[in-house]
């Protein structure tokens, strides 16, 4: 069974990162997907995903990376559960980036 994700895209903004307690950093990139097909109105949409990277690979990736650069990205699904106040579980998926390509785009 596989559980990765790859996506190839532009960055929406600069990442950020934060400090989530005992020393630990998490970095969230913004990564806009074009899709490869049009719309019912001839226009090609584009898709939005967040995707989380830790520790290895900030040092690396908040030094190369900018907005408006396109990469490829290469990761896992994982599926967060939080309880809310009225008791119902909620479930969901987690884009964890783990790998970063960078490549030239000519356009």
């Amino acid at each position: 069974m596989y559980n990765y994700f790859m996506l190839m895209g532009r960055l929406v903004k600069d990442p950020e990162v934060k400090e989530v307690g005992e020393g630990k950093r998490v970095m969230n990139v913004r990564l806009a997907v074009s899709r490869s097909f049009q719309n019912t109105k001839g226009e090609y949409d584009t898709d939005f995903f967040t995707i989380v990277f830790w520790e290895y690979l900030i040092d690396y990736a908040i030094d190369n990376l900018k907005k408006g650069q396109p990469v490829l990205i290469k990761g896992r699904m994982q599926t967060n559960k939080e309880e809310l106040a009225n008791g119902y579980q909620l479930a969901y998926p987690s884009l964890i980036g783990e790998r970063i390509m960078f490549f030239n785009s000519q356009n």
